[in-house]
């Protein structure tokens, strides 16, 4: 993958400030510290695609410090989740095969078997991803769904966040309902 720094820029006016008095993923309102949240914009096209990093100046308690640095998994991370854990297990269970106290049906039903422990393993690490009593999110609690770019200088005219805490997202709304206004800054309550 070729990774070019690019500085991204931003259209005239197009500014946006993140409030600084609760946690973004649980709200609490003590222990805070202000952490710059590697949040990633990917954008495909038809032959590849463009991938924005923005550093966000987020207020996360101690409890919740760590989400800053895990980024949310999608489908392909689970489908190759999915994949090697059955390469795996196919390799333990032939493995196992080739032992003498093994019956010989278990030769029959290798891959059945496989696929079985690949899924109940993909599923186990799914369901261990759940956020702590209190937070919004096990994952990053600020996302950014939309970028409004101009196709030709590549100038960002409008940005969307999406919010796990709604009191955050209530709370970034009113600190940015200008530029909301001028729909250069969308809010999505996930």
């Amino acid at each position: 993958m070729l990774n070019i720094p690019l500085k991204v820029n931003f259209a005239n006016g197009v500014q946006f400030y993140f409030p600084s008095h609760l946690c973004c993923n649980c709200g609490t309102r003590n222990g805070l510290k202000i952490i710059s949240q590697d949040t990633r914009r990917t954008t495909y096209m038809f032959g590849g695609g463009t991938e924005i990093t923005f550093k966000l100046p987020l207020p996360f308690c101690d409890r919740c410090a760590k989400t800053a640095t895990r980024r949310p998994k999608n489908i392909a991370h689970r489908i190759l989740l999915l994949i090697l854990s059955f390469a795996i297990w196919f390799a333990i269970l032939v493995g196992l095969g080739s032992l003498d106290f093994v019956p010989e049906t278990l030769s029959n039903y290798l891959a059945y078997i496989a696929i079985a422990l690949a899924v109940t393993t993909t599923l186990a690490v799914v369901l261990m991803a759940r956020p702590a009593d209190g937070q919004s999110s096990y994952f990053q609690p600020v996302r950014i769904p939309t970028l409004k770019r101009e196709f030709v200088s590549g100038i960002v005219t409008a940005i969307g966040f999406s919010f796990t805490n709604h009191e955050y997202a209530d709370h970034f709304q009113l600190a940015n309902k200008d530029a909301i206004a001028r729909n250069q800054v969308y809010v999505i309550k996930a």
